[in-house]
């Protein structure tokens, strides 16, 4: 089947048994189309507009709708999308499917809505905390049963996320003021350290399959320091984010982290959009780091690193990943459709707006410029995967 093919109505042949067959195809489906809603909401909000799904005030109040919901909302169910894939092959176990993912996807839909409907604050906690207890459960399970201890780490992520995310709801429910704050970029810098762990696993393995003779390589010293260097990073922003050494162990991560992708890196990445769009993601979150290290010095606003981690990492790491993976299994060749070319383009575009761009000039054309951008990228993914996501696969296996 030709890649344009991807894109005709005519490919849709919808069954609620292939949607959710695995859990890439409803939470990507899902993610991708919160995506829009959710940067929609944010730019309403800006602007003042009064609309019920963009205020967020039922329950979350102002920017912290946004924060939430890019990290609990949007980054989990990608996440989540992930895992339920990728540990099954990693296990060989048969992962969570049928009525029973339908039941996760539906909790993971309410923690969504349920900030916005006249329900006690005490039941809108309830049901976004119970979320991730069963994705932690719904991995665990095959990966205890199969004697996989190398993805014990995934296991202990979904542990600290409930955890940042209890942190959230107890400040909202007035238990634990102010800790929301803390909540917030914890479980940002646990997605992120998620996405170096999982990039580091396959970014060089997708790159070295992809690309004849690849000259690109692994750096000894510098894989093993990477992750412990960003662990101990993390762990430092619980403690005392703003400490002089706090930006020096930003900025020693952010080196070790463009030294890796630059040792993956190989000039032909350039052509193939499926390889540079992961390599740029990751590329941004080591120059994210390295924007943190220099703000007691350029006096920018911490959002430009926060938004390099956040739209430049998480972005396009996200949305690379769920290209690639739609592709793969749902039976389809590793070709790019040619919609999502305009949608890689349209996300970098966004990532220059609002980080680079937004350092530089700080202009508010800008905002509206990125979100475009973003929206652009993530609408683009559902028009053109959502016949391969909700159909049978391509090549007749199950």
């Amino acid at each position: 089947m030709a890649a344009s093919q991807l894109s005709y109505r005519s490919d849709l042949k919808f069954s609620s048994g292939a949607l959710f067959s695995l859990g890439f195809r409803p939470f990507f489906l899902l993610g991708a189309l919160f995506a829009v809603v959710l940067m929609l909401g944010w730019v309403f909000q800006l602007r003042g507009v009064a609309l019920p799904f963009a205020a967020g005030d039922n329950y979350y109040p102002g920017v912290l709708w946004h924060s939430h919901e890019l990290i609990f909302g949007f980054a989990t169910a990608i996440i989540s999308g992930f895992l339920l894939t990728a540990v099954g092959n990693w296990t060989g176990q048969k992962m969570l499917h049928g009525r029973g993912l339908a039941a996760l996807v539906l909790l993971w839909t309410a923690g969504r809505i349920a900030p916005f409907l006249p329900l006690e604050p005490l039941f809108v906690a309830l049901i976004d905390l119970a979320f991730y207890p069963l994705l932690t459960l719904a991995i665990a399970l095959p990966i205890l049963k199969s004697g996989n201890m190398r993805n014990l780490v995934f296991i202990i992520f979904c542990g600290l996320l409930i955890l940042m995310n209890l942190l959230v709801h107890l400040d909202r429910l007035d238990i634990a003021p102010g800790m929301a704050h803390l909540g917030i970029y914890g479980a940002l810098n646990i997605i992120v350290l998620v996405m170096l762990i999982i990039g580091g696993r396959v970014i060089p393995f997708f790159t070295e399959r992809a690309t004849p003779e690849y000259r690109g390589q692994q750096i000894a010293w510098v894989e093993k320091l990477v992750i412990p260097v960003a662990v101990i990073t993390f762990l430092n922003d619980l403690w005392q984010p703003l400490a002089s050494w706090a930006y020096i162990l930003s900025g020693l991560l952010g080196l070790l982290l463009l030294l890796r992708v630059g040792g993956w890196f190989d000039r032909r990445v350039l052509s193939n959009p499926l390889l540079w769009i992961l390599h740029g993601g990751y590329l941004m979150i080591g120059l994210g780091f390295m924007l943190r290290a220099t703000l007691p010095w350029t006096g920018w606003s911490p959002f430009i690193y926060i938004h390099a981690l956040t739209l430049g990492g998480i972005g396009l790491l996200t949305l690379g990943m769920m290209s690639r993976v739609s592709l793969g299994h749902t039976g389809r060749p590793l070709i790019l459709p040619v919609q999502m070319h305009v949608a890689f383009y349209c996300l970098l575009l966004a990532v220059i707006a609002r980080v680079f761009a937004m350092a530089i000039l700080q202009k508010p054309f800008l905002y509206d410029l990125s979100a475009t951008g973003w929206i652009l990228a993530f609408g683009l993914f559902v028009y053109t995967y959502l016949p391969a996501l909700v159909s049978p696969r391509a090549d007749g296996k199950s």
